[in-house]
């Protein structure tokens, strides 16, 4: 099976007021070129723990890649390239890209390097918003990068953010009119999500009114053919994120870069997991150690062989993620009998209560079972030594806000 990569970009012009990423402001840390000559020497050491040489996806992620200059960017191609990987076809080659960081001259950069793929973090249009979230750039130069991708023809990915403090139905109603203007063939849209006592808690929508909120989005998008294949995520068919597929497929993927997570499907009965620390220091001393296996660069605390019941657990939450649901013939390949039989008597509960339902042979998401997914998630999380817990009681909560 072909892996897929991500790489962890993590400079940025600011630190938004509500972003938990592992990101800095750009002037603040080491040089883009030091760190990139990090992530080299990553795939360098670490190139020989993947069995298969074939890349379906490469995500740069951050952050913000695009403010690093692209020559960086196609230096991290060709390592992997020079690692003996190749890039099968219908490869699908991503980078997230923030207004105002992005000209033609480097767009062309991008796209002799072999990205095909882009994802703008707009979140919004409306500019007392863009202050509150603390973006530097305008709602003009979001409009002037949409206009340079469309101009080029290029698949993107549009980054909606909703349920901010202030933020009305009629303020999103005028976001969603500009964005169906560009029809971008991909939408992301994303509840805000911050802890309780947050500076930005204060005067956001009431819980239905994100809800409503919701549901006006996926209207709108309809109208311009974006069906949703994700809980959050919107798309022309055939334009869906391959990558964030392979994550919600349970495929193997490698995270190269300070603070970023790899899962080995076929590394132990149920998987392995391995992550690089969040200080830059530790990431860049780690990094310069040789080895051929994880096992010998990496701490015991980085890494896991994941359990059957963490893997049912995983198992079970990313394939409900998606519209088409979860495969029950998968399921049952994956997982002895007594862990598919647990699992299918809590899935019966909740179909009873209309959260979930089975056709084709998949579970999927009621429309009631979406708006409180984390609450069916959360019946749905399995513990060692777990027997069968009571039946969900809760029927209301808020989703999007928390998954």
């Amino acid at each position: 099976m072909a892996l897929s990569v991500y790489v962890h970009i993590p400079y940025c012009l600011q630190r938004c007021r509500y972003c938990d990423f592992t990101t800095f402001e750009w002037s603040e840390i080491l040089p883009p070129e030091a760190y990139v000559q990090w992530v080299i020497s990553e795939i360098r050491n670490r190139h020989k723990l993947w069995k298969t040489r074939e890349i379906q996806t490469l995500y740069f992620g951050g952050g913000t890649p695009s403010l690093i200059a692209p020559e960086l960017i196609v230096a991290i191609c060709r390592e992997l390239a020079n690692a003996g990987f190749r890039f099968i076809p219908g490869f699908e080659c991503t980078i997230e890209i923030n207004p105002a960081t992005i000209d033609e001259q480097k767009l062309e950069t991008y796209l002799e390097a072999g990205i095909n793929r882009f994802s703008v973090g707009a979140q919004t249009f409306n500019e007392t918003l863009l202050k509150t979230c603390g973006r530097k750039h305008s709602a003009s130069d979001t409009r002037k990068t949409l206009e340079l991708l469309r101009k080029y023809n290029l698949n993107y990915s549009f980054d909606l953010l909703f349920a901010l403090p202030g933020q009305s139905s009629q303020m999103l109603l005028a976001d969603l009119d500009e964005v169906l203007k560009f029809r971008p063939p991909h939408l992301s849209a994303y509840c805000l999500t911050i802890p309780e006592g947050h500076p930005m808690s204060l005067g956001r929508p009431p819980e239905d009114d994100q809800v409503r909120m919701f549901a006006q989005i996926e209207s709108a998008l309809s109208r311009i053919g974006l069906q949703k294949y994700e809980i959050s995520n919107f798309a022309v068919p055939g334009f869906e994120s391959k990558h964030n597929q392979a994550y919600w497929n349970d495929s193997s993927y490698w995270g190269l870069g300070l603070s970023s997570h790899s899962y080995q499907r076929d590394a132990g009965t149920y998987g392995t997991r391995f992550w690089n620390p969040k200080s830059l220091s530790d990431y860049g001393a780690q990094v310069e150690v040789h080895g051929e296996s994880f096992g010998s660069i990496l701490p015991p605390d980085q890494s896991e062989v994941l359990k059957d019941f963490e893997s049912l657990t995983d198992f079970a939450h990313i394939f409900l993620r998606t519209s088409r649901g979860l495969p029950v013939g998968a399921l049952r390949q994956k997982f002895p009998t007594e862990l598919v039989t647990m699992l299918l008597e809590r899935i019966v509960l909740l179909q009873k209560r209309g959260l979930l339902t089975f056709c084709d042979d998949f579970w999927q998401l009621t429309g009631e079972g979406q708006l409180i997914s984390n609450k069916v998630f959360e019946e749905l999380t399995f513990l060692a030594g777990d027997v069968n817990r009571p039946a969900l009681t809760q029927t209301s909560s808020n989703t999007y806000c928390s998954v």
